[in-house]
């Protein structure tokens, strides 16, 4: 039984509304809310969520000042609101912090709008996994190199008139645990489930396996439901914002454009970086919560595809020596250029590499703007620098290639 069999439908049909019969608008002193009153939201998009709210204001002074100090002070989180609501099923959902925008104000009330990012409500009962685990749902589904393929047949009176295969299931075991990623005829989504570990842990786990995901394919990819199962009946569930996809994007992307590559080492890769992703612990010793450093470096050159070569250039350039720095720890004034030379010589990177890396780090970090349309030896030297960021990231990963990091083709 999978949680979110039972909101997928709800959650995923774009644009809906979910009216509600309360929200409560809640401000700093959290003694009582700021405002009370029916409302809507509205679900525009896969990452436009907006709230509409009749209210009526506990004190229409106090509520004046705090929206004031909200404006004010942006970043003093105890200065900013909490929207809660309750729909008309009676399911209350926490939609995190809001900065309401009074559009008009009468002696009948309050009309506010504003933007809220995700969606969470507990959830009990029959229809809740009772396995302590994790359930994802991208939307819309992207391209995996699945062992298993789906095969649809459309026939007319018994007679097959066409038949398609489509990405279908592939199952990782890492960490413990069964990860299954599969699609479904049914609908336009692509599913992650996996049980939960001594390795692979509540809250991080939701994380941790879309991570490895951004660095080999080199997209913006996040679950747009999640359940995190407590295995006892109970569940978070939530619908968050879904980023789409960027046009080729085989620059940003740790295999490329080989797709026989993506093919060949895709699930060792993806069992490996999750592997490292999940040993990484903070200062203190604790998980991490927040993205990897390699996830986030890989995150920038994502969006720096999408703006001018120059800038593409300095993140290349940036990330490149933030790699080095992971690789080989050291003084944040030593000179990136010889442990480069240091990789040459111990073949981890080539001459071209660290030539390449010299050349375009100097020129663009001193202000010197690179051609937007690119010249041939510009090219070069971009494609040089791309690959030092792809073998630095490979060493990276190297000592958690193991026997736990394998793809099976295990069927659902």
């Amino acid at each position: 039984m999978r949680t979110l069999d039972h909101w997928e439908g709800r959650l995923s049909a774009l644009p809906t509304t979910i009216d509600c019969a309360e929200m409560r608008v809640i401000g700093n002193d959290y003694r009582q809310p700021a405002f009370v009153g029916p409302g809507h939201i509205d679900i525009r998009s896969a990452a436009d969520i907006d709230f509409t709210m009749h209210a009526t204001a506990a004190n229409d002074v106090d509520a004046i000042r705090q929206l004031g100090r909200a404006r004010e002070n942006p970043y003093e989180i105890r200065d900013q609101f909490i929207l809660v609501m309750t729909d008309y099923q009676g399911i209350e959902w926490n939609c995190g912090w809001t900065r309401p925008e009074p559009q008009t104000i009468s002696n009948r009330g309050w009309l506010l709008k504003g933007r809220i990012n995700s969606l969470v409500t507990r959830a009990t009962g029959d229809w809740v996994s009772d396995k302590s685990s994790i359930e994802l749902v991208f939307q819309p589904k992207f391209w995996l190199p699945m062992s298993k393929s789906v095969l649809t047949v459309t026939s007319i009176d018994d007679v097959e008139i066409e038949r398609e295969y489509s990405d279908g299931q592939q199952t990782v075991q890492v960490l413990d645990s069964e990860i299954k990623f599969f699609t479904t005829p049914s609908s336009d989504a692509l599913w992650l489930t996996a049980e939960t570990s001594t390795k692979l842990i509540h809250p991080y786990a939701e994380n941790w396996v879309c991570e490895p995901l951004r660095i080999l394919l080199g997209q913006r990819i996040y679950p747009r439901l999640v359940a995190r199962n407590f295995g006892d009946r109970t569940a978070h569930v939530w619908l968050r914002p879904s980023l789409g996809e960027y046009p080729d994007l085989g620059v940003a992307s740790l295999l490329g454009d080989d797709h026989a590559g993506l093919r060949k080492d895709f699930w060792k890769l993806y069992a490996s970086l999750l592997q490292m992703i999940a040993e990484d612990k903070t200062a203190d010793g604790h998980p991490n919560f927040e993205p990897h450093a390699i996830t986030r470096f890989y995150d920038e050159i994502i969006r720096a595809t999408q703006g001018s070569r120059w800038v593409l250039c300095m993140t290349l350039s940036s990330v490149a020596e933030g790699l080095v720095r992971l690789l080989i720890p050291c003084n944040p004034r030593a000179k990136i250029d010889n442990h480069l030379k240091a990789l040459v010589c111990q073949k981890i990177l080539r001459r071209e590499n660290q030539v390449a890396w010299t050349r375009v780090r100097h020129e663009v970090m001193h202000g010197h703007l690179v051609s937007p349309w690119g010249t041939e030896e510009e090219d070069k030297q971009l494609s040089q620098l791309i690959d030092l960021i792809r073998r630095l990231t490979r060493k990276l990963i190297e000592p958690y290639v193991g026997e736990e990091s394998r793809g099976t083709d295990r069927v659902l």
